[in-house]
């Protein structure tokens, strides 16, 4: 499995941490106004990217996306009641997550987010047809997500980070150094993307 983080240098002295507190705190839950109101970048159902911002015209968004073609599914069957297990869930791949400002994109394009942008790659999460809710770490953090809640993405980091001596207490800056120590010393076990831009768009309805 490889992890990379990516984020902007201003970000470098924040802890994982404290960035996903205060990005919950931003976006809160997610939001459904006029534009962006969150959804999957090619198909009703399906796609390789699903994205959403915050409630009450908030500008905070995170990105959910996976490494293959239309690679995440939404499951609604209008048979079974709302709350059942095996309606209103996620499965497939998720293998990158992006959280920041200023969605945009979408309509057939890849999302895109503006500023305060971080992205957590190579999560490896996968969740079969028929998972249903309970147990699906897929549905797990991106539902999780659009109620402005972090913390099941923040178990997932730091189980992989835990294997470098790493976790969400340490700030980007340490995260890069100590993965960079590492891929010099185990090429094949990490990859490490410095500052990078971050994109996509979608929303789950319950």
């Amino acid at each position: 499995m490889t992890i990379s983080v990516s984020y902007e240098a201003a970000l470098g002295a924040y802890s994982v941490s404290d960035y996903l507190t205060d990005w919950a705190l931003g976006f809160n839950t997610a939001g459904h106004g006029s534009s962006n109101t969150g959804g999957f970048s090619n198909g009703s159902l399906s796609g390789d990217q699903y994205s959403t911002h915050g409630a009450n015209n908030s500008d905070y968004a995170f990105i959910a996306d996976s490494n293959t073609s239309n690679g995440l599914h939404y499951v609604f069957n209008p048979a079974l009641p709302a709350s059942h297990n095996e309606n209103h869930y996620l499965w497939g791949s998720l293998d990158n997550v992006q959280l920041g400002t200023g969605l945009g994109g979408g309509n057939g394009s890849d999302f895109t987010l503006d500023a305060f942008k971080v992205a957590f790659n190579g999560l490896d999460l996968s969740a079969a047809q028929g998972a249903g809710r309970v147990g699906n770490d897929v549905q797990n953090v991106i539902y999780s997500l659009m109620q402005g809640n972090t913390s099941a993405l923040e178990t997932v980091l730091n189980n992989l980070l835990d294997d470098f001596g790493l976790s969400t207490a340490n700030t980007f800056d340490e995260i890069s150094a100590g993965l960079a120590a590492h891929a010099t010393a185990t090429t094949t076990d990490v990859a490490l993307v410095g500052v990078q831009d971050v994109a996509q768009d979608w929303a789950l309805a319950a």
